[in-house]
């Protein structure tokens, strides 16, 4: 059953494979601001990107330079923020709240509540088989049609002759 007959909305971004190793790809992903095209970018603080590099199942069609487009269900991306950053939220304002109560001193309170993330994230990493399976990005291959349709390669701002 494909992703479209269920219903399930998808996240999918453009990228390059860096490198294949056996049934494991890398694929790197640049990850920029809205305004990272801009053409004043270099005066201004806010237009900033970054390349992720993601790991995905080689089909055994995957060679290093090749673009290709990674999916993951968008249910999955928020499970991600949940784990990575809302319940660790909310647990440290929890811990916070209840030594407060508890411990004479404001510092020692913010010290436990910050230190209540060390076991938390500690079983995030013991369970990271487990997001692991659960995790799957799809990965098809981009047609040059599609590439010049998005603007080019997605990791080349190209200027054009005559512009500034």
């Amino acid at each position: 059953m494909d992703i479209q007959e269920r219903g399930c909305r998808e996240v999918s971004r453009q990228g390059v494979v860096a490198a294949v190793r056996g049934a494991v790809a890398d694929v790197e992903i640049l990850q920029r601001s809205a305004c990272a095209g801009c053409h004043v970018k270099a005066l201004c603080a806010a237009g900033e990107s970054a390349v992720k590099t993601v790991q995905v199942a080689n089909q055994g069609n995957l060679r290093p330079g090749m673009t290709v487009r990674v999916s993951l269900e968008e249910r999955i991306g928020w499970i991600g923020v949940a784990v990575g950053f809302v319940i660790p939220l909310v647990l440290v304002v929890t811990v916070l709240f209840s030594l407060t109560r508890v411990v004479p001193r404001e510092e020692f309170a913010g010290l436990g509540a910050v230190a209540s993330l060390v076991p938390y994230y500690a079983l995030v990493y013991a369970f990271r088989g487990f997001f692991a399976r659960i995790v799957r990005f799809r990965v098809s291959e981009v047609d040059s049609g599609e590439e010049e349709q998005r603007g080019g390669a997605p990791f080349h701002i190209v200027r054009k002759e005559g512009t500034s």
